[in-house]
């Protein structure tokens, strides 16, 4: 059992001063130039939110973390600036779009030897949170068992490595003075994960002074752990032969008045593909097609183009597995903002709504006087024999999920179809129980993997869906069955 913390462990130190290294003539972009360091913070932050990093992932997030790092941005920046990308990588990954606000300490380069002075100042007990909470990002409840110390032990620990951290910066004319924790702990883990620019390229990590070298290297020691639990592979380390990030691409967001939302969502059903910032924010790479349907949408009025501005130009980003990437939110959003309602960019004028269609009211009396003989004559018949109308159901993949829509006095159950069984996602015993899974645009998102997704939608209760599907061969075949089962039911296949 370790000890409790000493109450003073700091030796007062010559003044430092803060590392430069030179930006080369022939620079071709902070990304490239620190590609390594970029990397592995990307997959590091990756492998700490999720239980698997898929490559495409990994590609994904650190691209845009490419586009999120400023020019002439220092390996300290790289490395800081790509953490906090990452995180907001997730975020959208998650469909929550927030503005980028960078970090105030961007401009203080963490010094190795201020890392250095820590570690050779702190106690075992100090040591092991400076590293494992700070630069591992282990949080103290989990900390604690796994040093076998008592939680009312690594608090004050947690408090002497701040104090410690500050009292070693302010020695090099870095004032601390007036931050809140919250801001201190940043600082701290930038100081815990401070590493030179002397390491020795992914060529050399694995070789025997390689792996030496990541034994005091935050940057390299990472870079050992993700490629042996498999997150990273060497070839990850080099940088691509194409531009990094890749070049600008064409996208279009179309924001809706406020009092006009209600017509936002069949404004999304008719636009596939369009990511939703906002309850009234809709981005997507405009083909012709969907461009038809707008204007088909403003002719009759849902919306009216005097309810929308829109803008389509070339944006550092893309939309790619149902989000976004890069600084596209950003660039799109304050160019429409300067756009009065009505008023477009990059794109043809929108109609005017079409004048509605004069009265057919007299021509089709008599017609309807007819016709209401014969329904108040068939009524009784057609009442009786009418089965329950079919739930209207549309769906579609997004990243790790599956979103869909149907009405709200559905009963819903979803069904992943995999090689050797199937496997029931999600099941309800009421219509209420969908609520648990309402986006806040109307409609209902379940996490799924690859494999193929039946979702099927019915007026009555659905109690042997999983039953049905389990014994059909692949999920077009757990479909037909469904439908044969409950043939008042809309069954959609999303793969």
């Amino acid at each position: 059992m370790v000890g409790p913390p000493p109450g003073s462990f700091l030796e007062p130190s010559a003044p430092r001063t803060l590392p430069t290294v030179a930006i080369p003539a022939n620079d071709q972009g902070p990304a490239r130039r620190h590609w390594t360091a970029l990397t592995v913070t990307v997959a590091w932050e990756l492998a700490r939110a999720l239980p698997r990093v898929r490559p495409q992932l990994l590609q994904l997030a650190r691209e845009h973390a490419a586009w999120r790092l400023p020019d002439g941005a220092s390996l300290a920046d790289t490395e800081l600036v790509a953490a906090q990308a990452t995180r907001e990588f997730l975020e959208r990954r998650a469909g929550r779009y927030r503005r980028w606000a960078d970090d105030p300490d961007l401009d203080v380069l963490p010094d190795p030897r201020w890392r250095q002075a820590v570690l050779d100042t702190a106690t075992p007990l100090h040591e092991a949170v400076f590293r494992l909470h700070y630069a591992d990002g282990v949080p103290l409840e989990e900390l604690a068992p796994r040093l076998k110390v008592d939680l009312t032990w690594l608090r004050p620990a947690r408090e002497a490595v701040r104090e410690l951290v500050r009292v070693i910066v302010a020695e090099d004319g870095v004032s601390t003075e007036g931050w809140d924790v919250e801001r201190v702990d940043r600082f701290v883990t930038r100081v815990a994960l401070a590493a030179g620019d002397r390491c020795p390229g992914p060529g050399g990590l694995g070789t025997e002074t390689g792996r030496a070298h990541g034994e005091s290297c935050p940057r390299c020691g990472r870079a050992l752990r993700l490629i042996r639990e498999g997150v990273l592979a060497p070839n990850d380390l080099f940088a691509p032969d194409g531009p990094v990030p890749p070049p600008n691409t064409t996208l279009t967001l179309i924001q809706v008045q406020a009092d006009a939302r209600k017509a936002a969502r069949p404004l999304h059903k008719r636009l596939a593909g369009a990511v939703r910032l906002g309850d009234d924010v809709l981005v997507l790479p405009l083909d012709a097609e969907q461009e038809a349907a707008l204007r088909e949408l403003a002719e009759a009025g849902t919306p009216a183009r005097t309810q929308l501005r829109i803008a389509k130009m070339s944006v550092p980003g893309r939309l790619a597995e149902g989000l976004l990437v890069g600084r596209a939110p950003e660039a799109l959003q304050d160019a429409v903002q300067l756009l009065p309602w009505g008023e477009v960019r990059g794109l043809d004028a929108l109609p005017e709504p079409l004048p509605p269609p004069p009265s057919a009211a007299r021509w089709w009396a008599t017609a309807g006087l007819v016709a209401s003989l014969a329904v108040a004559a068939g009524a009784y018949a057609m009442v009786a024999s009418r089965p329950e109308g079919t739930p209207e159901l549309s769906g579609a993949r997004e990243v790790d999920a599956v979103v869909f829509d149907t009405n709200d006095e559905a009963y819903v159950d979803v069904i992943a179809i995999g090689p050797d069984r199937a496997e029931l996602l999600f099941h309800s015993t009421s219509p209420a129980d969908k609520a648990a899974l309402a986006t806040t645009d109307g409609r209902y998102r379940t996490p799924a993997d690859a494999r193929p997704v039946v979702i099927v939608s019915a007026g009555t209760a659905l109690p042997d869906t999983e039953l049905v599907a389990t014994s059909a061969r692949d999920a077009a075949d757990a479909r037909a069955r469904l439908r044969a089962a409950h043939p008042d039911a809309a069954v959609l296949v999303v793969r």
